[in-house]
C-alpha cells in the first residue's frame, strides 16, 4: 500500500504548484485591471455615501470583473462571507445591476470567458485540496459568522427598508423600459466586429484552426490492352511419329 506520507508530500506537491501558478496569474490579472469608472460614478449617486466608500469595497468588485480573483474568493470560506456581505448592501447591489449592462463590462467579461490559459488556471484552482479543507473548517471559522451576523445587523435592514421605498432602486430594471436611449449604445456593441473579436480570436489559435484539404488521390493510368498478337491462340505441337521404319 501507498504510505501516507507520500500522499502528503503529493498532495503539498501539488498545492505549491497552484500557488504558484496562481502568483503568475495575479501578475497577468494586474496587466488588465477594471477602471470602476462607471461603477464608482454610480456609487456616488445612492444616498448615505462619502467620498472615499466606494474605494471600500472596490477590491471585492474586482472579484465580478476576474474568474480568477473570483476563485480565490471561492477558496477562502472567510471572503467568499466577506463577499457575499458587501454584495447584501442595497447599494453594491444598484451598482452592480447598472454595470451589468454596461458594454464596458461586457468587453471585460468576454476577454476573461475567451482567455483559454486563465480557464484552465481557474481549472487548477478547484484541483487545489486546501480549497476543500477550508470549506470543511468553515463553521468554525470566525470571520465567517462576522460577516453572515453583519447582515443581520439594524445598520443593513435599515438600508434595505430605505431602498426599497426609492424609486431610484429600481432605476437599472426600468431603464430599458423608459428611456429609448439606453439601446443606442447596447445595439453598437452588439453590431461592432471589435466587440466579437476575442470570441472568434479562440478559433485562431494554433491547432485550431481548419487544416488544408487533403489533396484527391492520383487516379491510377489504364492498363494498355494486350496486343492482338499475343491474344492469338497458340498452335498445337506436331505429332512425333515414334513407329520403327522398315
Amino acid at each position: 500500500m501507498i504510505s501516507r506520507h507520500y500522499i502528503l508530500a503529493a498532495i503539498t506537491a501539488l498545492s505549491i504548484v497552484l500557488g504558484l501558478g496562481t502568483t503568475v496569474a495575479a501578475d497577468n490579472t494586474a496587466a488588465s485591471d477594471h477602471k470602476f469608472e462607471k461603477a464608482k460614478k454610480y456609487y456616488a449617486e445612492c444616498q448615505g455615501v462619502q467620498g472615499d466608500d466606494f474605494e471600500k469595497i472596490r477590491g471585492h468588485l474586482k472579484a465580478f470583473t476576474d474568474m480568477e480573483i473570483m476563485a480565490d474568493y471561492m477558496a477562502d470560506p472567510g471572503k467568499m462571507a466577506q463577499l457575499m456581505s458587501i454584495v447584501n448592501d442595497p447599494r453594491t447591489l444598484h451598482v452592480m445591476m447598472k454595470c451589468s449592462t454596461e458594454p464596458v463590462m461586457w468587453d471585460t467579461w468576454m476577454k476573461n470567458a475567451t482567455d483559454p490559459n486563465k480557464m484552465m488556471r481557474v481549472g487548477m484552482r478547484f484541483m487545489n485540496p486546501t480549497m476543500y479543507m477550508n470549506w470543511m473548517m468553515a463553521p468554525m471559522n470566525p470571520q465567517v459568522w462576522n460577516s453572515m451576523t453583519s447582515m443581520m445587523s439594524m445598520d443593513s435592514l435599515g438600508r434595505w427598508g430605505t431602498a426599497l421605498m426609492n424609486p431610484t432602486f429600481y432605476q437599472p430594471m426600468l431603464a430599458p423600459m423608459t428611456d429609448p436611449n439606453w439601446y443606442t449604445p447596447r445595439m453598437q456593441w452588439m453590431m461592432n466586429p471589435q466587440s466579437m473579436q476575442p470570441m472568434l480570436g479562440m478559433f485562431n489559435m494554433t491547432g485550431m484552426a481548419p487544416t488544408a484539404a487533403a489533396p484527391a488521390p492520383v487516379a491510377a493510368a489504364p492498363t494498355p490492352a494486350p496486343a492482338a498478337a499475343a491474344l492469338a491462340p497458340i498452335p498445337a505441337p506436331k505429332a512425333v511419329d515414334t513407329a520403327p521404319k522398315k
